[in-house]
């Protein structure tokens, strides 16, 4: 008669003892895990590092925070819920919000006020992150220098000051100026483009009544400039070009 087949029990109860003695670790480190945000600061549970919250977590205390975290505070994706139910889902820094996100408020009406967009240091700055991006530039085009500044509504204007950076010249020495061959419109628009070419070093062009956004592109002899003018300001460039 064939004997019954015995089972060692011991390795899988040893086996068991090692994970709970895991995750009474992990429950335990947790517990101990600091999150310095006061406003979150209670409950965590997740990641951590010497004792402070890092990696994925959720934190929950006045304020419910899941997410990433950094050395006990929000950073990098996440969401952020306040003690009036507002809901922030995007990116902190340092556990401020920072970089693109969208907000869902809640109003006395019921309905949510949704607002997306870019934040610094928890404070919203607009739509863009920046008020005009540099979409392209072809290698003869040099370091672009950009100001700007609010315009008098509803009057705004672009002006390009192009200079030819090249040593040397062409003709008794006398380096020609870049000049604007075509302005392609991909999005928004310009009333009216004046040019003055009466200066001996640069051509400047100045566009005016301008519809935001907009998105032109310049082409300057052989080259190609394309920007992003994403609000309403008045724009000065100075557009070194090399021959």
């Amino acid at each position: 008669m064939t004997s019954p087949i015995k089972y060692n029990c011991l390795i899988p109860f040893s086996l068991m003892l090692v994970v709970l003695s895991f995750l009474s670790a992990t429950t335990l480190m947790a517990q101990d895990c600091k999150v310095l945000d006061p406003n979150l600061s209670g409950v965590y549970t997740g990641e951590c590092k010497n004792g402070k919250a890092s990696g994925q977590g959720k934190s929950v205390g006045k304020y419910t925070y899941e997410g990433e975290f950094k050395a006990g505070l929000p950073e990098g994706k996440g969401q952020l819920t306040d003690d009036l139910g507002n809901v922030f889902n995007g990116n902190f820094k340092k556990g401020k919000k920072n970089g693109e996100g969208i907000t869902n408020f809640k109003t006395a009406q019921g309905k949510d006020s949704i607002v997306n967009g870019f934040w610094k240091n928890d404070a919203y700055i607009g739509l863009y992150e920046n008020p005009y991006t540099l979409v392209k530039k072809t290698f003869n085009v040099g370091a672009i220098s950009v100001s700007y500044e609010d315009p008098t509504p509803p009057n705004s204007s672009i002006v390009l000051s192009l200079e030819n950076i090249s040593e040397g010249g062409g003709l008794k020495g006398i380096v020609p100026k870049p000049t604007i061959g075509e302005v392609l419109i991909i999005k928004g628009g310009y009333q009216v483009m004046n040019a003055v070419t009466t200066n001996p070093k640069k051509n400047i062009y100045t566009f005016q009544n301008i519809s935001f956004p907009a998105t032109l592109l310049f082409k300057i002899n052989n080259e190609e400039l394309q920007i992003d003018f994403n609000e309403a300001k008045n724009y000065k460039l100075i557009v070194p070009i090399r021959d």
